[in-house]
């Protein structure tokens, strides 16, 4: 009876909670409306949604109708939540939509912490990705992020007070996190836990130590708390255990307990001392100075960077030194390892035999009959001795580098069954490499098909070349990836956002070794882009950066676009963080707005420097030359003229203010100023990227300066400058160049009387100019490949304010080919100048040539008509007289250059060059002259390769030497010579 009694409660139970479930589904269908209304956020305009409501009032209600509703104010992104509710009232349903608004993270402000964090630092703490919906626990979250770090940083009373502000209009929300900071913490007292205390003691000491104040890892009582220091002096101790031996040791940092009452903080650190590890090599140096031998143990043998020992890590020692002596030319070299193991002390020896030193005398193929030996060359890293000091270059790890790249190689041009195997002869101290390659036959695209693209032609998809994988081309998998990331990157700059890529490879049953390729593309709809949004420009003016970013309402939402368009507002160099993204996440809609975040960088930057000088004005001129403002270097002839001496002693400073982003359109101005007894100058420029709005650039400069630093003369210089620029083509390799320039320079106190001619001591000069300029080279410092061109036209008559009437015109154009690693640089430089109106050219507009960047073959300047000027200390004693040769310059120049560059293969980065210069400066414009004076150099160089360019030897030969001057000529410089 029980069970039955239970099982008829359990059935009523259940029926009764149907009949609820029922009956709480109200069907409202065919009742009559009488009101609909849209609630959201007051800041909200409904006018633009109410077409969307296809529930209309004094109509009978209708479910599909309603759903349909809620979908259609949902497919408009803006509210991530819709809600209905219905209410029955006497004049009949009252029906209301309620929106929640879809808000996405806008721009983040720090307030408090700029100045004392980066910008970039702050955004990746708070850790809030872009088109992240809003969400409040993220944004206490990120605050919690905050403050964690700025008490990491030694701010532990640091506050951060979050503040969300809403634009639900652009359905976006700033938080501002207001951050109080407080005064950074100092050390107090370090604790070091773990070790005898006899070791823990020298430990604090170490940290203490003037070493460790020199690499900024004291922990001081009263120095400031710093993640940098502490992080310093944890490396500071390892590697002092390291030098004991200690190898596999651990040291951490406990957490700090802050003191806020005295504002420091105690450390405590958990040192673990590792047992005693003793690495030795016996049987060869690794290098001949004793103290580079435990650097370079060091670097070789990986136990000591990762702090442990395991039986991996010391095979990885032993390869290492293999290849070490492998590449010092013992192709022999073979390391045996010895670990002996105790409680607390572990011994490991690696016990090397180097063998005899060989040279690789060649390196060649077997069996490749369709790619050249020299194309294959280039793949392989093993390489031939070259010259007598080298031995080539030669290891087990670059033989099997070179392996691997030559199979990559033969697969990438459709040999999938290459097979390489290297032989290596050893003959006495000679060896000779040589791969045997099987290349197999060539699988090749017998037809390739695109379908799926029924917006993009085909055309439009593939590259300037055409496909990899098209038909005759050799099939290879790398083929294959580059088209598809070439489809693909062509979809998503046509707004094709969310297309896919499938392929399919069917080989021919006929043909083993030809494949029919299939493209298939899913485009997915076109996403365009709806509005563009800017958000945290606060100077900068709208319509800077949407010139800037280029992207425009109505128009595909190209991938391409938004990073070119966030790299171009890095560029600018106004913001110091940039984003350009489509709001949300790009799923099925087919209109995105694009968010354009911005922070500005600082507005203002002043920099300074004061100082001491003390300059010791004449005795014999420096370097044996007179440098006079706008002439040439001239040389003084002979160390026994002399100047007066005198010791001036003076403060020297420097100040300079720059104004960046004027009126808000990347326009900068600046003014500086220098200030010392012997000289005085002052300089002030403005620019504007955007010229009055256009595609030109404009710069202006003037500048003010007296000197007296150099004993032979005292100088006034006054000069004013602008510039318009102008890119002619997108990748801006060809560019105009319009430019008004007037200078006056006044030349006094002349020490040598003759050094200037009279009408050179007091010169006007108003020029108007436009160059031309083309420049495709691939590196300007070092170039291998390329043109660089310019032409240079100017006028400079009395009309506009000069002394004299001249028009001047200088052109030269240089041509860059690589042939392998040897390039072949060549150079044309023609200059000509013409006065009129019964005037001369003054001597600082003619050419000069001569030196290091023209001919080598003559000193600086020193070709072309020279002058003699007599230069005496004491007029009346003939023995303190020299005759100085001052270049006169001429009104043509011609200089051809020709150079080709090699290596040498003895180390990387070292080079050598050959060279010819010919030409001259000619007094007068005449092609007798240009026959009769024309001059020839050859001559031999070496280049070292730096950072910042070539160090380059030269020593250059005339052919065609001058009375009185060196027919051979050395020059050591930066930079090539052109």
């Amino acid at each position: 009876m029980r069970w039955w009694a239970l099982l008829i409660f359990v059935a009523l139970a259940g029926s009764s909670h149907h009949q609820c479930q029922q009956s709480s589904k109200v069907s409202y269908d065919g009742q009559r409306v009488a009101a609909v209304d849209l609630v959201a956020d007051p800041k909200i305009s409904l006018d633009s949604l109410r077409p969307l409501v296809q529930q209309k009032p004094d109509e009978v209600y209708s479910t599909p109708k309603v759903e349909a509703t809620i979908s259609a104010l949902k497919e408009t992104g803006r509210f991530s939540k819709v809600e209905v509710d219905v209410k029955p009232d006497p004049g009949g349903l009252r029906v209301t939509f309620t929106l929640e608004p879809a808000l996405y993270f806008g721009i983040f402000q720090f307030p408090g912490a700029t100045k004392s964090f980066s910008y970039t630092r702050l955004l990746q703490v708070i850790d809030i990705p872009n088109q992240t919906p809003y969400q409040h626990d993220v944004v206490d979250k990120a605050g919690g992020a905050l403050v964690q770090f700025l008490i990491s940083e030694g701010y532990f009373q640091a506050q951060v007070q979050t503040e969300s502000q809403f634009d639900e209009t652009r359905m976006l929300a700033d938080v501002v996190f207001h951050v109080t900071l407080g005064k950074r913490a100092k050390i107090g007292n370090v604790e070091i836990h773990g070790p005898e205390p006899s070791e823990a003691s020298r430990l604090l000491g170490a940290t203490r130590s003037l070493r460790a104040l020199a690499r900024g890892a004291s922990l001081k009582h009263g120095k400031r708390y710093t993640p940098k220091r502490i992080d310093s002096a944890i490396a500071l101790m390892k590697r002092d255990l390291a030098n004991r031996h200690h190898l596999a040791s651990k040291v951490r940092v406990d957490q700090p307990h802050f003191h806020p009452d005295t504002n420091h903080a105690d450390i405590v650190i958990d040192a673990q001392p590792g047992p005693v590890v003793k690495v030795r090599v016996t049987g060869a140096k690794l290098s001949w100075p004793p103290f580079l031998r435990g650097r370079q143990m060091r670097k070789l043998i990986p136990i000591f960077s990762e702090g442990t020992v395991d039986p991996d890590l010391v095979e990885e020692g032993r390869r290492n030194l293999i290849d070490f002596f492998q590449s010092k030319g013992y192709f022999d070299a073979k390391v045996t390892t010895n670990l002996q193991s105790q409680s607390s002390n572990v011994d490991l020896v690696y016990n090397v035999d180097r063998g005899s030193r060989h040279k690789v005398e060649t390196v060649g193929f077997r069996g490749n009959e369709h790619i050249d030996s020299d194309v294959l060359l280039r793949q392989v890293a093993v390489r031939p001795r070259r010259l007598l000091l080298s031995r080539g270059k030669f290891s087990d790890k670059l033989l099997r580098r070179s392996v691997q790249s030559v199979t990559a190689f033969y697969r990438d041009r459709g040999y999938e069954d290459v097979k390489v195997t290297p032989d290596v002869v050893d003959r006495e101290a000679r060896i000779y490499v040589a791969f045997q390659i099987t290349e197999g036959p060539q699988t090749v695209v017998g037809n390739l098909t695109l379908q799926g693209n029924t917006r993009i032609s085909g055309l439009e998809l593939a590259p300037k070349g055409g496909f990899r994988l098209r038909p005759g081309q050799p099939f290879s998998p790398k083929g294959l990836a580059d088209d598809r990331s070439h489809i693909m990157a062509a979809d998503m700059d046509r707004g094709f956002l969310n297309s896919e890529f499938d392929s399919k490879v069917a080989r021919l049953p006929s043909d083993p070794h030809k494949v029919d390729v299939t493209y298939t593309i899913s485009e997915k709809q076109q996403v365009k882009v709806n509005e563009v949004l800017l958000v945290g420009n606060k100077r900068t003016r709208p319509s800077l950066m949407k010139k800037t970013t280029n992207i425009t309402p109505e128009t595909p939402l190209s991938q391409g676009r938004l990073l070119t368009g966030e790299s171009k507002l890095h560029e600018l160099g106004v913001f110091d963080w940039a984003s350009v993204e489509p709001r949300r996440p790009i799923t099925d809609q087919s209109n995105e707005d694009v968010l354009v975040k911005v922070h500005e960088a600082g507005q203002n930057e002043v920099s300074y420097g004061f100082g001491l000088e003390v300059a010791r004005r004449g005795g014999n001129v420096p370097s044996g030359t007179i440098a006079l403002p706008g002439q040439p270097p001239i040389s003084s002839g002979a160390p026994n003229f002399t100047a007066e001496e005198k010791t001036f002693v003076s403060p020297r400073g420097s100040i300079g203010f720059t104004r960046y982003n004027v009126r808000g359109l990347d326009e900068s101005a600046s003014i500086s100023a220098l200030l010392s007894r012997l000289d005085q100058r002052a300089v002030a420029t403005y620019s504007q990227p955007h010229f009055r709005g256009s595609s030109w650039s404009s710069l202006f400069s003037s500048s003010i300066e007296r000197t007296t630093e150099n004993p032979t003369f005292a100088a006034r210089f006054a000069e004013g400058s602008w510039q318009l620029e102008k890119p002619l083509n997108k990748d801006k390799t060809r560019r105009i160049q319009l430019r008004y320039r007037f200078r006056r320079t006044i030349l006094s106190n002349l020490l040598i009387p003759g050094l200037v001619l009279p009408q050179d001591q007091r010169l006007r000069l108003s020029t108007l100019s436009a160059t031309w300029i083309r420049d495709t080279r691939d590196k300007p410092l070092d170039a291998s490949r390329g043109f660089y061109q310019t032409l240079d036209l100017g006028i400079i008559p009395t009309a506009l304010g000069s002394n004299a009437n001249f028009a001047r015109l200088l052109g030269q154009s240089s041509y860059y080919k690589p042939f392998g690693k040897t390039v072949w640089a060549n150079r044309i430089t023609l200059g000509l100048a013409h006065s009129f109106a019964s005037t001369d050219v003054p001597t600082s507009e003619r050419f000069f040539s001569g030196g290091e960047t023209t001919l080598r073959g003559f000193p600086i300047n020193g070709a072309g008509p020279q002058r003699t000027v007599p230069a005496c200390t004491d007029p009346a004693v003939p023995s303190t007289c020299v005759n100085l040769q001052v270049p006169v310059g001429g009104d043509q120049l011609f200089v051809f250059n020709s150079e080709f560059r090699f290596p040498l293969g003895i180390k990387e980065g070292l080079g050598a060059a050959v060279f010819y210069d010919g030409g001259n400066v000619y007094g007068p414009v005449g092609v007798s002259h240009f026959i009769r004076d024309y001059t020839n150099t050859v001559g031999v160089g070496v280049r070292y390769n730096t950072p910042v360019g070539p160090v380059r030897f030269d020593i250059g030969r005339n052919l065609n030497p001058v009375t009185g001057v060196k027919a051979t000529q050395f020059y050591i410089t930066l930079g090539q010579a052109f």
